[in-house]
């Protein structure tokens, strides 16, 4: 399990060289289309994910209402987790093409299609 902890940050790390490498127009292009690859990715992936984990988390909770006093406080406490997860998933989610547009001082509703 453990060798899978930076899978995620090697994976983003990968979409973003390839698409600055693969531009050939320019470099601008090239993290252009990579910003705008990652905003797509963040915009279809984590909703789903953090759906996912909702329904996770409400299972979680029900099963460990079936359990004694110890197992059913772990059991809220993965559940939590799990919901603070979610909640977060989704802000970062509905807010990113906004932080885009912020950090990066352009529109990028109009270059991102």
């Amino acid at each position: 399990m453990m060798r899978f902890k930076y899978v995620l940050p090697v994976l983003l790390a990968i979409v973003v060289l390839s698409g600055c490498v693969a531009a050939s127009s320019s470099v601008a292009s090239g993290i252009v289309s990579s910003l705008c690859q990652i905003k797509s990715m963040i915009e279809t992936i984590i909703p789903t994910v953090a759906l996912i984990m909702l329904l996770m988390a409400g299972l979680v909770y029900a099963a460990g209402q079936a359990f004694g006093a110890e197992m059913k406080a772990k059991a809220q406490g993965w559940a939590m987790s799990l919901l603070v997860g979610a909640i977060i998933g989704l802000l970062l989610a509905v807010l990113a093409p906004t932080f885009l547009n912020i950090f990066s001082g352009k529109d990028y509703s109009k270059l991102c299609k």
